[in-house]
């Protein structure tokens, strides 16, 4: 199978979320040590917000942000974390609005349609869902790494915290490593007090 495209918005997120995190030394240095040609293209400035790009390119990217920001013990890694934070500043307002009007399940069961604006192709299905818990699959994500399903992760964890609830551990039913075209996780939250 053809591994899974995914949208340049996808880099300059990261890269940016990478920045205010970690300072303009650490961009430079990881945009210098991206290899392959996704390296080469994001260096010339190829890279593009609406272009789609190769999932392999973007883990080349994720890769190099691991190498050079080595995950603490006590933490969800770097990549789960530039996700997070890169959701809650591209989202915030717009999330703050709809908690307003939405329940916060719906709110999650929805964000999953948003995937395909970032994503070429896959398949999400809400396995179930109910108020505090929502069981996710995500199958043919082609191409996907242990570091691109973290980064998702990040990014559905970015939406709880949006949606001012609190996030509790999440569950990986299964998949979730290199290769796995498929994974299944369950997420919970809850109301925050």
């Amino acid at each position: 199978m053809q591994e899974r495209r995914l949208k340049g918005v996808n880099f300059h997120g990261t890269l940016r979320a990478l920045e205010r995190r970690y300072g303009d030394d650490v961009l430079v240095r990881v945009r210098s040590r991206v290899e392959g040609p996704g390296g080469v293209a994001l260096r010339d400035g190829e890279i593009v917000t609406n272009g789609w790009y190769p999932a392999s390119w973007y883990d080349a990217l994720l890769a190099s942000i691991e190498r050079e920001v080595p995950s603490r013990a006590t933490d969800d890694g770097v990549c789960r974390e530039l996700s997070r934070a890169a959701v809650v500043e591209d989202f915030s307002t717009l999330f703050r609005v709809i908690s307003l009007v939405v329940s916060p399940r719906s709110a999650l069961v929805n964000a999953t349609r948003i995937v395909s604006r970032y994503v070429d192709g896959g398949r999400i299905t809400v396995i179930d869902a109910r108020e505090g818990h929502i069981h996710f699959s995500f199958d043919e994500f082609h191409g996907y790494t242990r570091r691109m399903w973290d980064d998702f992760l990040g990014g559905i964890e970015a939406v709880i915290e949006l949606m001012r609830l609190t996030r509790l551990p999440s569950r990986v039913i299964s998949g979730g490593q290199d290769g796995d075209a498929r994974f299944e996780v369950v997420i919970r939250y809850q109301a925050q007090r």
